[in-house]
Parts: C-alpha cells; structure tokens; sequence
C-alpha cells in the first residue's frame, strides 16, 4: 500500500489504493475498448472524454502527491509506474504507430494497478487464488464456447462465453446466459465453486491486510516512542553490586552497538 503524504490513517491509504486500481481497471478497458473497429464515432467519441478525464485525474492526484513530498527524487522514483502514466501517450495515438502508444498505455495502468495494489496482492497468497481464478474462468469460457455454440441460443458468440464465465465466478448469475448440454452445467458447477473459493479468499485477505497493517503501525508507535524518550531511568535498588554490574554492562554494549 502507498504512503500518503497527507495522511496517516491506514484505512484511508487503503480506500485510496482501491480507488486508484479500479480506476486504473477502467482505464485498461476504455483504451482496449478503442481498439474495436465495430463502435460508432459517437462510442468512440464518449471512449476518448472518459480516457481524457482519467488521465487528467491520475496527473493531478500525482503532481499533488509530488509537491506534499518532502524528497521528490525518491518520490519519483518510488512510484515510477504512476509517473509514466501521466505521459501524454494521447498525442501519439493518431500517428501510423497509435496502435503500438495504446498498447503501452494498456501496459503501463495495468502494472500502475500491480503496484499500488501489491501489498493486498500477496496478503495470503492472494494473487494465486486471483490467478487461478482469471485461468479455470478464460479455460470455462472456451470449454463453454466449444460446447454451446451450436447447441444453445443465448451463447453465440466468444464473447457471450466470456461474459457468462465472469458472471458464474462472480457468483451474481443473472441467468441472461445459460449452459444446455451435461458438460457445460458440469463447467458451471466448477466455476461456481471457484468462484465461491474466491470471494471468501479475498474477504479473508482484506481483514488479514487491515490487521496486519494496524499491528504494524502499533508496533513502528511504540517503537518510535521510545526512540523519543531522551532518558531512562532504571532502578537498581533491588540487585545486588554484581548484578548492577552486570546490567550497567549490558547497557553500555547496547548503547555503544
């Protein structure tokens, strides 16, 4: 999780990650949504504002977070994902190479995502139950499409088969598409399954991240207090002399270590 300069409350650094990755989420799938020839100019158009005010949000929140920095080198270089984001890739993208500056732009919010999110990420080894989850999803969805294509009427296409897999998982179900043959119900038995596996994972993983984080900062106060603690007076009256030697000993090889 990223520390901000303005705060020091774990929950908002927390809520503030979580906003900048769906954010970031959003803005993988307008730039990805650009590259599909069949919208309309109107689409289109509505694509571009929604990826000109995403850009222009992640460039104010990070020159915000760059002038309350107190050391901009290290700032720079700390979230150098989020840095990259902010260049103006939008210039480049009506050149003969647009293709390749969007695919850069899909690239780069996509690890800007990994990295304010990474600490939630490996809580509970949560990024291999994440993993699994995108891979029995994208295998169910092709199983689905192979299966169901020409025997059902609502799976037509890949993209049906894809939408279906990510609402199964998700465990929302809202039955728009359905599986007709044996296999593909047997399909939608394993990814309900996963999908139920998933989502107690992750509820897991947030409440594990939130304590570890308070138990963390508990222990850096306690620390740091007794780091501003200026003298220590300690009471020897009930050892005797070679015990006072001993500790006083003890003491200086602290002090001097």
């Amino acid at each position: 999780m990223k520390h901000l300069e303005f705060t020091n409350n774990g929950k908002v650094e927390f809520c503030y990650d979580v906003f900048a990755g769906v954010l970031a989420i959003i803005a993988t799938l307008v730039v990805l949504l650009q590259f599909n020839k069949n919208i309309s100019v109107t689409q289109l158009r509505y694509l571009n504002i929604a990826d000109n005010i995403i850009y222009g949000i992640f460039l104010l929140e990070f020159l915000i977070r760059w002038s309350l920095s107190k050391k901009k080198l290290k700032y720079l270089k700390g979230n150098i994902f989020d840095f990259i984001a902010i260049i103006p890739f939008n210039l480049f993208t009506v050149s003969p190479y647009g293709s390749v500056f969007k695919l850069i732009k899909v690239a780069v919010y996509i690890l800007r995502l990994i990295d304010n999110l990474k600490d939630l990420l490996y809580t509970n080894g949560f990024i291999y139950s994440l993993g699994w989850t995108i891979i029995i999803s994208i295998i169910g969805s092709f199983g689905i499409y192979l299966l169901e294509k020409d025997s059902s009427q609502t799976i037509n296409s890949y993209g049906d088969a894809l939408w279906w897999s990510f609402v199964t998982v998700t465990t929302v179900g809202y039955g728009d598409i359905s599986p007709s043959t044996p296999i593909g119900r047997a399909i939608a038995c394993i990814l309900m399954l996963s999908g139920i596996g998933f989502l107690s994972m992750l509820t897991s993983t947030v409440s594990t991240y939130f304590m570890s984080r308070t138990e963390k900062r508990k222990k850096k106060e306690n620390e740091q207090n007794l780091i501003n603690k200026e003298t220590v007076i300690l009471d020897l009256t009930d050892f005797n002399d070679e015990q006072k030697k001993q500790i006083i000993k003890y003491y200086e090889f602290i002090k001097d270590s």
